[in-house]
């Protein structure tokens, strides 16, 4: 389990659970008893590992011990691997940047709100340091999953399958190299998301698959129509957790099942096993299979400079890409979820965000890029008036916009966002199809 450092997104460990439940577990009524008084049925585990591998047509490469822990030993393995890759000042700081922009509520407490979320919902783990199992005895509500299974196969076998599930992810992690796939990205949230949408997405799949003796069209339709019921099924267990870190999460398993039985579909596992070597580069895509499948849209990029020497004193500590989900998320818990505003969202193409720290002081700077100027103003407007919302006379906050564009400055950097903004829009570039380019010199358009 590991962390990329400077995230103000989802944690990479909580990649390797199952929400509710990632891995088989020894609680009543399964078919398949994996622990018994803190020990291992190793007769059954070793019968789900020679079936995953035989479903999923890979091979382990070295064994992959199971070990149990209780709660807290888990629990502590998960905060020992949290502050591996942070210091609770990074992680203050990606909170206040989080909030500022209206992912995160205000004054959250990111490390705590993460570590609970894993621990009340964490059955198991896998565990890509150690290169092991980790069944948590007593942890997590395996209701969910069981009638995920039950509506398709009649019987209890959600242990099976939740061990298949991460198992699977100990194939990835052998076969792909997945860790140094996510390290390749580790600057930006909205790829990596992308990428663990890919590991979920086969994992769930190749899961159920066991469980139900094989997947066809039906069954995988009906997995993926079951799985969109876990955002009610989270807020029932934990109602308190941050939309901001609960809907990355869940997104992996709902949209990730989607995508990947859509490539299972058009080539079996062997096009599963290809999209790690070419995987999608954005939650656009994995919410929009047609753009990874049929559409030829050059990926777009955004270097975000020019602002330093106007900040100078000022320390860069993050650079990320948030992605159309982020972006989502952002519109939906500030505007509600019935608000058309959301929909614009979907008109993302690229964005890049630079977080800045002085003393106490964090500022963001935000640029955008839209699938056209009418949208592009559309949002600098709506997001003018939720920031003034959100964030009143407490955190200073100025907007422009330019064509497709839109730039965002929150914190002390908007005080002296007439010399600021100019600067950036000068020096930036926008890449598409391995083309760099400049912002075009036209007068922006100030929305606040």
């Amino acid at each position: 389990m590991t962390i990329s450092p400077g995230r103000i997104n989802t944690p990479r460990w909580l990649w390797w659970l199952l929400g509710a439940a990632a891995a088989a577990l020894l609680s009543g009524g399964c078919a398949y008893n994996l622990v018994r008084g803190g020990h291992v049925n190793q007769k059954q585990s070793e019968k789900i590992e020679a079936g995953i591998q035989d479903l999923r047509q890979l091979h382990f490469t070295q064994p992959v011990p199971l070990v149990v822990k209780s709660q807290d030993e888990a629990a502590a393995m998960m905060e020992a691997d949290l502050m591996r890759d942070y210091t609770d000042q990074q992680l203050k700081v990606d909170a206040v940047a989080g909030s500022l922009t209206g992912l995160y509520p205000a004054g959250i407490d990111l490390k705590a709100e993460s570590l609970s979320l894993m621990k009340n919902q964490v059955a198991g783990f896998y565990d890509p340091h150690g290169k092991q199992m980790v069944l948590v005895e007593g942890g997590g509500n395996l209701g969910f999953w069981n009638g995920a299974t039950q509506f398709m196969i009649q019987r209890d076998v959600v242990g099976e399958m939740l061990l298949a599930h991460e198992l699977t992810h100990a194939l990835q992690d052998q076969n792909f190299n997945l860790e140094a796939s996510l390290d390749k990205v580790k600057n930006d949230d909205d790829r990596a998301l992308a990428l663990k949408s890919v590991a979920e997405g086969d994992a769930t799949l190749a899961g159920f698959a066991y469980a139900a003796g094989g997947i066809d069209d039906a069954k995988a339709t009906m997995l993926v129509a079951n799985l969109k019921d876990l955002p009610k099924l989270l807020a029932a267990q934990a109602p308190d957790a941050p939309l901001g870190l609960s809907a990355p999460l869940l997104f992996q398993y709902s949209e990730g099942s989607n995508f990947v039985s859509e490539v299972y579909r058009r080539g079996g596992w062997s096009a599963v096993d290809a999209l790690y070597r070419n995987p999608p580069i954005s939650t656009h895509q994995i919410i929009h299979p047609a753009l990874y499948f049929d559409n030829s849209a050059p990926e777009t990029r955004i270097t975000l400079v020019g602002y330093e020497n106007i900040m100078a004193g000022w320390k860069k500590v993050d650079d990320d890409t948030f992605g159309e989900l982020l972006l989502q998320v952002i519109l939906d818990r500030n505007l509600g979820k019935q608000s058309a505003e959301i929909g614009l969202a979907s008109c993302w193409i690229a964005d890049r965000m630079v977080v800045l720290q002085q003393s106490k002081g964090v500022n963001v700077i935000w640029m955008l890029a839209f699938s056209d100027n009418q949208s592009a103003s559309h949002f600098a407007v709506v997001y003018a008036t939720l920031l003034d919302r959100l964030l009143g006379d407490s955190s200073a906050h100025r907007i422009d916009y330019r064509a497709n564009l839109v730039l965002v400055v929150i914190g002390e950097g908007a005080n002296y966002f007439d010399d600021l903004a100019p600067a950036i829009w000068n020096a930036s570039t926008i890449e598409s199809g391995g083309v760099s380019a400049h912002i075009e010199p036209a007068a922006a358009s100030t929305a606040r």
